[in-house]
């Protein structure tokens, strides 16, 4: 087997080499994977747009030596309306952010999938949100789902932020972009 097909969520990506770029998608069948994107710099790649954060991927990905090479790619759902608000925007940027931080690569987590896959509907569709209780809820669900926090207890917005930050040893670094 020299390739796979993947559904995802990209969550992040990072520059490397000239061209190219390492993306982070929490996918569907593999969990959260790393994968290079050759050439997506370039200004005549079509794949460049497809890779955005937040978007809805489906692809294919070979298999390479050090990193699994993400090859042809189309987004099947980019949440124009998140994109649109600003505060709708970070608070998307946090949950991805808390979500790579959470999952190990390589480990499939289909429930988490299908939150973050949900709560991005939810935030795109949903016109009038308040995003405070919205990202409190996603935090207490995704600590439910992993099993860091059994589900019916309580936990303030404040406990919550605290007790991700101890799970994953390091702040939320997107929390500072709130507005």
């Amino acid at each position: 087997m020299h390739s796979y097909k993947i559904e995802g969520i990209v969550l992040g990506r990072r520059n490397f080499g000239e061209g190219d770029r390492v993306v982070t998608i929490l996918s569907k069948e593999r969990g959260k994977i790393l994968l290079l994107a050759k050439g997506v710099r370039k200004i005549s790649s079509r794949r460049g747009p497809h890779i955005e954060v937040f978007n809805l991927v489906r692809g294919q990905v070979f298999l390479g030596k050090t990193w699994d090479i993400l090859g042809e790619i189309t987004a099947i759902e980019n949440f124009p309306s998140l994109r649109q608000s600003l505060s709708r925007i970070s608070v998307a940027y946090e949950m991805s952010e808390i979500v790579n931080k959470f999952l190990p690569e390589g480990e499939n987590n289909l429930a988490v999938f299908n939150l973050l896959k949900t709560k991005f509907r939810q935030l795109n569709n949903t016109k009038y949100l308040n995003l405070d209780n919205f990202l409190w809820s996603f935090k207490v669900h995704l600590l439910n789902l992993t099993g860091f926090w059994p589900k019916g207890k309580k936990i303030s917005r404040y406990q919550v932020d605290q007790y991700i930050e101890a799970i994953t040893q390091s702040k939320i670094k997107s929390k500072k972009i709130r507005i």
